[in-house]
């Protein structure tokens, strides 16, 4: 090969070098070619716009023909396959498993009978405003260790609820793993628990929470936004639970429950939240969560009123008091008329 042929200051081929006809018809070119196609063969070094096959001649694309075809070069240029039509979003991670609910099926109706009848003294109230099947958040106040307990084994339905992650060590840990509760870091935003549960309310089942966020009076007078998202996000009713007495039965220090104390458990009517026009906004969450606050401080207020009356009815499985002893004739307090003797 002669010199000549390869003058010292001739410049390199340009890679965007094309034949002279599409030189002088740029419109051509861009008409056959996406513009999605152009800016990857520009931004690929070394390769050759005569390397990019023109798409048949057809009527000036639309919208989504140059989507396709711009979803297409990208995947061809980054190694990706584009992703299939009706994929699921990839941004919450991985699919959590399926909870096989078989021991709560088969051992909760005789736990329920021993514990309400033998262990302690508890009346439960309006199991009939438990739906059977629909994702149902179930909301409950919190004073005492017992409540959390109360809510899975009294509910005529599975419920998974979320558990504070310092439980789950020794015995105690593998339970509450057995019959799948759900561990979440207090600490911070636990989004593989909140996950979890989304999961569970997309199946159509149940889960848990306590909104106050710790234990405390159980007076609902403050809640945290996690069970607006959850009830949000999942699209869902919450049901309200109020636990009356459980401090009592249970008070802090005490390993065994007290028979003596009388245990009320009251579910309320299930109610549907509010969906906000922007459901990722912090305001608007927590918009929603003062919504459910007040609803379930309702639900509470009106448990504790009717305790006189649900104490009337179950009067005669309650123990009877002892009888008065008559005090004597001329005391304070004595109806007798008699005048005290000399």
């Amino acid at each position: 090969m002669n010199a000549d042929d390869h003058p010292a200051d001739a410049e390199p081929a340009s890679p965007l070098a094309a034949e002279p006809a599409e030189r002088t018809a740029p419109a051509a070119v861009h008409q056959t070619v996406p513009p999605a196609a152009l800016d990857l063969a520009v931004a690929q070094p070394g390769s050759a716009m005569a390397a990019v096959e023109p798409a048949p001649a057809v009527p000036p694309p639309g919208l989504a023909s140059q989507s396709a075809a711009a979803k297409a070069a990208l995947a061809a240029a980054t190694g990706r396959a584009p992703a299939a039509a009706g994929a699921k979003p990839a941004h919450r991670g991985a699919e959590s498993p399926a909870y096989n609910d078989i021991l709560h099926r088969v051992l909760k109706p005789p736990v329920r009978w021993v514990l309400n009848h033998v262990v302690m003294r508890i009346r439960l109230e309006g199991v009939e405003n438990v739906p059977k099947d629909e994702p149902l958040i179930f909301a409950g106040n919190h004073s005492s260790w017992l409540d959390g307990p109360l809510v899975v084994i009294e509910s005529p339905r599975t419920v998974r609820c979320l558990v504070k992650s310092e439980m789950y060590k020794g015995i105690v840990g593998r339970l509450l793993r057995l019959v799948g509760q759900i561990p979440i870091d207090r600490g911070k935003a636990d989004r593989v628990a909140l996950h979890t549960a989304l999961d569970e309310l997309t199946r159509g089942k149940a889960i848990g929470v306590f909104p106050e966020g710790t234990r405390g009076s159980g007076e609902m007078a403050a809640v945290q936004h996690g069970i607006a998202y959850l009830a949000v996000h999942g699209r869902c009713r919450v049901l309200p639970v109020a636990c009356l007495g459980t401090g009592d039965a249970l008070p802090k220090g005490a390993r065994w429950p007290k028979r003596s104390a009388r245990v009320r458990v009251i579910f309320g009517e299930p109610f549907a939240v509010e969906i906000p026009a922007n459901p990722r906004s912090r305001k608007a969450l927590a918009a929603v969560a003062e919504d459910i606050r007040v609803r379930l401080a309702d639900h509470l207020a009106t448990a504790r009123a009717a305790a006189p009356a649900a104490q009337a009815v179950s009067g005669a499985s309650e123990i009877p008091a002892p009888p008065e002893t008559p005090a004597p004739p001329g005391t304070p307090g004595s109806t007798s008329t008699a005048p005290p003797a000399e």
